[in-house]
This record gives C-alpha cells, sequence and structure tokens, in this order.
C-alpha cells in the first residue's frame, strides 16, 4: 500500500489517500480541489471515503470527489453523516469568521451542506478494502459524529483526537465535554503503545 498526503493551507488538515493496485481509500478529503487533484496525479481511483467527523474542514472535498467517480461509496458515523447536510453544524457557515481568528483574514468560504454517506454506523464498524481491515469506532466528543479509524489495527487515523501538541478542542460546533469524558477520552487512554497516529492536523507520530 502506498500512503499520500494532501494538507489544506487554509485550516491545516490532513487528507490520507491510500493507494492499492491503482484503486485508492480517501480519509477526510478536506477540500474540493487539493485531494481530486493529487489522486489525478497519482493515477488512483478512489473507491471509498471514510470520514472521522463532519466539520468541513475534513470532508469539503466530498462533493467533488462524487462529481468526479460517482461509484465512490462514502462511509460515516450516523451522526457525521446527518451533521454534514447542515451548514451551521458543518461549521461552513461560520468558517470565514474562524479562519480570520486564525490568522487568516479576508478568505471566502461559502457555507455548503454535503449529501449524506451512503454507508453509516452507530456502532463500531468493520469492513475490508482491498486486503486491508479498517475499523470504524464512533467517539463523539469533539463532534457528535467523531470517528476514529483503525487501519489494519496498527495505525489510527484519529481525526481531531490526539493531535500532536494540542488538547481536544470541544467549544466547535457539535462539541462536548460530557460525551468526551464519557465516551472518547476513555477510549484514548487506553489505545496500546506503539500504535502509528496519523491525525487530522499536524505529522504523524507512534503513541
Amino acid at each position: 500500500m502506498e500512503l499520500a498526503l494532501w494538507t489544506d493551507p487554509l485550516a491545516e488538515s490532513n487528507c490520507y489517500l491510500l493507494g492499492e493496485a491503482g484503486a485508492c481509500a480517501v480519509i477526510d478529503p478536506n477540500d474540493p480541489k487539493g485531494p481530486a487533484e493529487r489522486l489525478e496525479e497519482l493515477g488512483w481511483t478512489p473507491e471509498l471515503v471514510l470520514l472521522t467527523h463532519e466539520h468541513c474542514d475534513h470532508m469539503a472535498g466530498v462533493p467533488a470527489l462524487r462529481a468526479r467517480w460517482p461509484e465512490v461509496k462514502v462511509v460515516a458515523a450516523a451522526a457525521c453523516s446527518a451533521n454534514l447536510q447542515n451548514p451551521r453544524i458543518n461549521m461552513s457557515a461560520m468558517m470565514e469568521v474562524y479562519l480570520t481568528f486564525r490568522g487568516k483574514p479576508g478568505v471566502t468560504y461559502p457555507p455548503f451542506a454535503c449529501g449524506a454517506a451512503d454507508i453509516t454506523y452507530t456502532k463500531p464498524y468493520e469492513t475490508a478494502w482491498r486486503g486491508h481491515r479498517i475499523r470504524c469506532v464512533p467517539l463523539p466528543g469533539h463532534t457528535p459524529g467523531s470517528a476514529v479509524l483503525f487501519w489494519d489495527e496498527n495505525t489510527l487515523f484519529s481525526g481531531d483526537y490526539l493531535l500532536p501538541g494540542e488538547e481536544t478542542v470541544l467549544r466547535l460546533p457539535g462539541g462536548s465535554k460530557e460525551d468526551y469524558e464519557k465516551f472518547a477520552r476513555p477510549f484514548l487512554d487506553a489505545l496500546p503503545r506503539g500504535l502509528t497516529i496519523r491525525p487530522g492536523h499536524g505529522a504523524g507520530y507512534t503513541l
């Protein structure tokens, strides 16, 4: 398997492209142009899109991927799928203000709604793709639809959990300290050391 990374220059979020024999699984397509252009450069055809949560800086590229490759299937937690369709909850309606506070004023970011996922789950969900085992675990806290994604059990795509050098943000739309303490934190604290972490922002590392 080959791993490629595309980082959105605005929100500095990571989109991961996992290639296998010319096919690809995409995790968190964060921009309408960047991930699709990178796929074209690599000559990879996306078959599966996996989302860690519903904030726009992790899924804004879903409509473009669906338009270019109509057979692609999107997998997300049920709450994530529902919230993709709400510009306020998916943060696109406030992204210009958010980016201003992040030191990037003057950016135009039109609000948008994204179509529902093709496959949703409310409990841990497992699937196989091109010989790889994928396990999706819903972990509300950062958002109602947040999840972490295990790849072959040795790599964890953590979304906006386990960001290097940062605490989990709970004050953005959908954030819940109660859910984080009840569901996400105990699970994350119990993860085995030695696991490769691929976070939604920042560089990967070993837990």
